[in-house]
């Protein structure tokens, strides 16, 4: 461990405004802010197939890596040497073995190469540098060891393979992946409900909710709603799918802050995330097509 801790320590010894500003938003890459973004432009605008197998994939990774998290339980570096390290920004509350921002970027990464990378091939040169400003960043701030941000891109990786592999399988019936998604996800709501750890799960709250919403709105969109992204290609149609769906998906995250009681994380995390992701898989779609835009 002291060898991480030098690395962190080393990193720091550079701080300034300008460079903690900059990690910053390197460190931007790897949250969920980014892959929401990403999700939704690729949904609205691009290729709705595409986007619900890169939504899912990325909230099983997220689902896995907290598992990995609070099974660990490893402290933050700025918390266990507190004289040595600090937290430049806001302290991170949840554990620090894996990186799930390394986590997240290397899954986003791989997904956009498997996808595009053959046909653009800055795609994957992209996705390295962003991976390995991500992990600089992590580290620079305070917020993970080297050991975290390694096993986070090994676990972005092959957690992003695999899930991609197995959505796969369903072929051109992949909203059927709802059944077993829906089934997984209520076992792991009874589980943390049954070891009475609701109340400090609340990432994976916030992921089981917009799972669950979203192959709920993307089943029913499919079957029912049919809203074609192609049929109208205007520059100004996709920004307004942008503005208003972007919009509106902001709207109910921050909106609701105040309404749900943040003691109540099946109300402040669930809720507030299921509401944010059956808008945007269903409510946009079903608006867009209703104002042909």
């Amino acid at each position: 461990m002291g060898f991480e801790v030098d690395i962190i320590r080393a990193l720091q010894m550079m701080s300034n405004g300008f460079l903690d500003a900059i990690n910053h938003i390197f460190s931007f890459f790897g949250t969920e802010i980014f892959f929401m973004i990403v999700a939704l432009v690729l949904y609205w605008c691009i290729d709705k197939k595409f986007a619900y197998r890169f939504f899912n994939v990325y909230i099983l990774g997220v689902a896995l890596t907290n598992v990995m998290k609070i099974s660990f339980k490893r402290t933050r570096p700025f918390d266990a040497y507190p004289h040595e390290v600090r937290s430049i920004g806001d302290r991170e509350t949840s554990y620090s073995f894996p990186s799930g921002h390394t986590e997240t970027i290397a899954s986003v990464s791989t997904l956009a190469t498997i996808k595009y990378g053959k046909s653009y091939k800055i795609i994957p040169i992209i996705g390295v540098m962003l991976t390995a400003l991500v992990m600089v960043s992590r580290m620079y701030l305070g917020q993970h060891y080297l050991s975290d941000v390694l096993v986070g891109l090994l676990a972005g990786i092959l957690f992003a393979i695999s899930f991609n592999f197995l959505l796969s399988l369903f072929k051109d019936k992949e909203e059927w992946f709802l059944v077993p998604g829906l089934a997984l996800a209520v076992i792991i709501i009874a589980i943390l409900a049954g070891v009475g750890a609701l109340n400090t799960s609340e990432d994976m709250l916030k992921g089981l909710g917009a799972f669950m919403a979203f192959d709920i709105g993307y089943f029913v969109e499919k079957k029912w709603v049919g809203y074609d992204i192609h049929q109208n290609t205007k520059w100004w149609n996709y920004a307004l799918r942008i503005l208003i769906g972007g919009g509106v998906t902001v709207g109910i995250q921050y909106g609701f802050k105040p309404i749900f009681p943040e003691s109540i994380p099946m109300l402040y995390c669930f809720l507030r995330y299921f509401l944010m992701a059956l808008w945007a898989a269903l409510a946009a779609p079903l608006i867009f097509k209703a104002a042909k835009i």
